[in-house]
């Protein structure tokens, strides 16, 4: 039996479920108009779409945005709910590609909680890409978090300042899947403009399976001036960077900084594949800033390969490093800043060599799209092709693509119809993506020691 409360409650329930708004699908086209009705038919412009309440977008909804090109910036204030987030969406096969060439501002800055970006393609077509004076940006921000709750899924992004920039203020922030390349520029002092410029006053913020190479600046760039940020429960996990800093002058900028000079604590780095091709010098991967003394920090199963030195560890009061393999060609592997370690230090089942024998590959599957993945190839012995196991991403019977990041947009690799037995990658290597404004591309050609790849079912 059932008291009358009960039955009272789950009436309400019931009510409150009915008076629910039914998730929709809007569209938008690069010829849409704002007096659209955002339907198939008669789609909206992306701006419409992004002004949320105006345009009738509701939390749970979709907004689908169909291929062509959009001229930026764009600031979305639409926003959802907890469990019934708006979800920003490429149509299915379609290339969107939004443009922030000729504006100073971000060219898409998301200001609305419970937001889920996914499937687009950010750049700037601008050919400017040096700066004549120092701390001038030559080129914008292309992708701003300024809101909680939020997701960044699997976007394509470069040629941009900062590919992404998260204000600090925000929680619950996730960055995953996506590529980042060929952002930045050349200053009169260094290169700026990093693939992930990461800070946060509380978290958490994620940054996982990514891919990010190539900028002027460092990858992954966790961050902070004095009293503009902080750097809490940040964590970097699954992620391919390599490369970085190379397009500008300097040559070469860590492929992933965790530290500034604003207090760091709670942070993860883990599962993450770094390399620095042959003749790169500095510091490959970077944790800690100067001689701030931060809080805690764990560094776990992580592969950094190459760079003078490997792994630049700063201040902490704790720091757990365990499982790694540090691989150096030539030069210190570790450099410890820190003097007096204690008893919250742990430095265990760690591998440190200079360059071994064999091949290091690591398949991580999409997080969010089953059939997709990202497969990374250290290839020590030069082998012409290798193996690569993907029975985890793939069921027998489907069809499949595998590309090169470094040429995303270029013909498949590998491509047919999966037969359960590993694929045969070629490690010819694929020239570097030439960076808007710079040609040929600065970034050295990995050529058969290394190189990323995407694989996607079809």
């Amino acid at each position: 039996m059932f008291s009358p409360k009960m039955l009272a409650v789950a009436a309400a329930a019931q009510m409150l479920a009915a008076a629910a708004p039914v998730p929709r699908s809007h569209f938008v086209a690069p010829s849409g108009r704002s007096s659209g009705q955002g339907t198939a038919a008669r789609p909206w412009d992306l701006a419409t779409a992004l002004s949320g309440a105006r345009a009738g977008v509701n939390p749970g909804d979709t907004i689908w945005v169909r291929g062509g090109v959009y001229r930026g910036p764009y600031r979305s204030t639409i926003h959802g709910a907890d469990g019934a987030p708006v979800v920003i969406r490429q149509y299915r096969n379609e290339r969107v590609i939004i443009d922030g060439a000729g504006t100073s501002a971000s060219t898409f800055y998301v200001n609305g909680d419970y937001t889920v970006v996914w499937g687009l393609e950010f750049t700037n077509s601008d050919p400017l890409r040096k700066a004549t004076v120092a701390n001038h940006d030559a080129r914008t921000n292309v992708v701003v978090n300024n809101a909680s709750h939020t997701k960044y899924i699997n976007l394509i992004v470069h040629d941009g300042g900062n590919g992404f920039y998260t204000e600090p203020d925000h929680i619950d922030v996730e960055i995953a899947g996506c590529i980042v390349y060929n952002n930045g520029w050349q200053g009169p002092d260094r290169g700026h403009g990093h693939g992930l410029y990461l800070k946060a006053y509380t978290g958490p913020l994620v940054a996982r399976d990514n891919v990010v190479f190539d900028q002027f600046g460092y990858g992954i760039h966790a961050y902070t001036n004095a009293n503009s940020g902080k750097l809490m429960n940040i964590r970097i996990e699954g992620n391919f960077s390599f490369n970085n800093g190379t397009l500008s002058n300097d040559r070469s900028a860590p492929n992933i900084l965790l530290g500034g000079d604003g207090y760091a604590a709670g942070d993860v780095i883990k599962d993450n594949l770094t390399y620095f091709s042959p003749g790169l010098s500095g510091a490959n991967v970077r944790v800690g800033y100067k001689k701030l003394m931060n809080g805690d920090v764990r560094l776990d199963s992580n592969y950094f390969a190459g760079g003078d030195p490997v792994l630049e560890l700063g201040y902490w009061q704790s720091a757990m490093v365990v499982g790694n393999a540090f691989v150096a060609a030539g030069g210190p592997v570790i450099s410890r800043n820190q003097p007096n370690a204690g008893v919250a230090h742990a430095w265990r089942d760690n591998v440190e060599e200079r360059r071994p024998s064999g091949t290091k590959v690591v398949v991580r599957p999409n997080p969010y799209e089953a059939g997709r993945a990202h497969i990374a190839v250290v290839n020590w012995n030069r082998q012409p092709t290798v193996q690569v196991d993907v029975s985890g991403i793939l069921a027998p019977g489907d069809r499949y693509e595998l590309r090169s990041v470094q040429d995303i947009f270029g013909a498949p690799l590998v491509s047919g119809t999966f037969n359960a037995q590993p694929i045969i990658i070629p490690m010819r290597g694929s020239a570097p993506a030439v960076p808007v404004g710079q040609r040929p591309s600065r970034a050295p050609h990995t050529g058969s020691d290394f190189d990323v790849f995407i694989l996607k079912k079809l």
